[in-house]
């Protein structure tokens, strides 16, 4: 099956983002490459740039701590990978590197989970 090219959008200093639509399902697949050579293929339409992460984190959400992986992070927000599939309030506290980030859930599909920073 072939992935359809979405757009190109940059990302960070000398990387592109890539992301292909998959045609029997929708889904989007984005990838980071370096910088593309033809520069009008770049999409400037985007309003925060998000960088693909693997970084792990904690969940404070009241007296618990849930494990979770950082991942798509932008200045506005991330999404999340839990460990598990707790209930969880909509203020949350993201602890990641001793630092802690005031957010909220926006959106959550089984074990992901959609933030947005305060």
């Amino acid at each position: 099956m072939d992935m359809t090219l979405d757009r190109i959008i940059p990302c960070a200093a000398d990387y592109d983002m890539w992301s292909y639509i998959c045609p029997e399902c929708s889904g989007v697949f984005s990838m980071v490459e370096p910088q593309t050579a033809d520069r009008t293929l770049v999409d400037e339409r985007r309003g925060v740039l998000r960088h693909a992460v693997t970084t792990p984190a904690t969940i404070a959400a009241g007296r618990r701590e849930i494990a979770c992986t950082v991942h798509n992070l932008s200045a506005s927000g991330a999404s999340l990978n839990l460990a598990s599939r707790p209930r969880l309030p909509k203020s949350l506290i993201l602890m990641t590197a001793g630092s802690p980030l005031p957010c909220r859930a926006v959106w959550r599909r089984g074990n992901q989970l959609g933030i947005a920073f305060h």
